[in-house]
């Protein structure tokens, strides 16, 4: 029977050894089914302490526990070991890593402390002492002072930005008829610096006037430098600009600036634009004598600036009427006309720009 025993023992050995041994192939497979799973393409080698493997594995494989993994689950923290749950990535990212409150017996937590300790005493010595310096009386003067400057600043900014009637006029609100009541006695509102823009502005257009005026006798007495009409500039600059252009275009053409003029017993009679208005003294031609220089340059401008502001006559071609009058035919005809035009135009465009 013992014998019998030993048998079926040793039997049942044998059908344990051969089930153990079909497991270890079985996990075997198993283990190369994931390691052929996990393993690199075979263009990839690892080069590490003088050994070339073209069989390696990451820490992201998950087949193993790396020791920084094992010292972060010694020290109690959770690790997500989720394959390709962020693109491998998630084995470094762990859980309840960030830590609300330091421990209180970190070396760097007490430093901080101290500091914070330090500090406040230094600020509690400095405001301790600055009061120390100001008695209570000065500190009220000094603060009657503080209200006085800042109320100055605050009226000078009023009147500088929201004008006179914001400080001076007395508004109060009727509750029984909803409006507005105005103090009577109070004076009009007014914009401070209107008065001395519209001075300024007076005044720059004036200069500019004058700085236009000076440029343009510049002109004219460098044009009729050396003729009779030079000595008639201070009458003529006196004109219009308009009126002072045909003065002299009309001039160079009737009488080349006064070298051809009507006489009377031998004497100039100041015509130099061919005028013929009836008067009392009349020169040879039919054409007006004057008593002086000033005196023709009056009356012919006078004429001049009827034709231009009542007959808008403000062009050469327009003014043809002094040579023609009622018709060119009388005068020479159209050629003599457009010539007449053509040379006006030559001195009055210089200077009417």
């Amino acid at each position: 029977m013992i014998k019998n025993k030993q048998a079926i023992f040793f039997l049942d050995s044998a059908v344990d050894s051969i089930k153990s041994e079909r497991e270890k192939k079985s996990n075997f497979k198993k283990k190369l089914a994931i390691i052929k799973k996990n393993q690199l393409s075979a263009s990839s080698t690892l080069f590490s302490k003088g050994r070339r493997m073209k069989l390696f594995f990451t820490e992201d494989s998950k087949l193993y526990i790396t020791p920084r993994e094992y010292n972060l689950i010694k020290n109690g923290f959770k690790l997500n070991r989720e394959i390709k749950k962020w693109d491998s990535l998630s084995a470094r990212i762990v859980k309840n890593y960030v830590i609300d409150r330091p421990n209180q017996e970190s070396f760097l937590f007490k430093q901080f402390l101290k500091r914070c300790d330090r500090i406040s005493e230094s600020l509690n010595e400095k405001t301790g002492s600055l009061a120390a310096c100001f008695s209570p009386p000065k500190l009220w003067n000094a603060s009657i002072v503080g209200a006085i400057l800042l109320g100055m600043f605050s009226m000078s900014m009023i009147y500088r930005y929201l004008g006179q009637e914001v400080s001076a006029e007395g508004v109060y609100n009727n509750s029984a008829s909803g409006k507005k009541v105005i103090y009577s006695d109070l004076p009009e509102p007014q914009v401070l610096g209107e008065e001395e823009t519209k001075e300024d502005s007076e005044e720059i257009i004036e200069n500019l006037e004058k700085l236009e005026k000076k440029e343009l006798e510049k002109k004219v007495k460098k044009m009729v430098k050396g003729y009779p009409i030079e000595k008639m500039i201070p009458y003529i600059m006196e004109k219009d600009k308009t009126v002072v252009a045909f003065l002299i275009g009309i001039a160079k053409k009737e009488s080349n600036w006064g070298k051809r003029v009507p006489v009377l017993n031998g004497q100039d009679c100041y015509n130099y634009w061919g005028y013929r208005g009836q008067r009392r003294l009349m020169g040879s031609g039919g054409h007006t004598c004057f008593n002086s220089r000033k005196d023709a340059v009056d009356a012919v401008a006078k004429r001049i600036s009827w034709l231009i502001n009542d007959r808008n006559l403000d062009t050469p071609s327009k003014m043809v009427v002094w040579k023609c009058g009622s018709s060119c035919a009388a005068t020479g005809g159209q050629a003599a006309a457009r010539k007449w035009i053509s040379d006006v135009s030559i001195y009055f465009e210089k200077l009417n720009k």
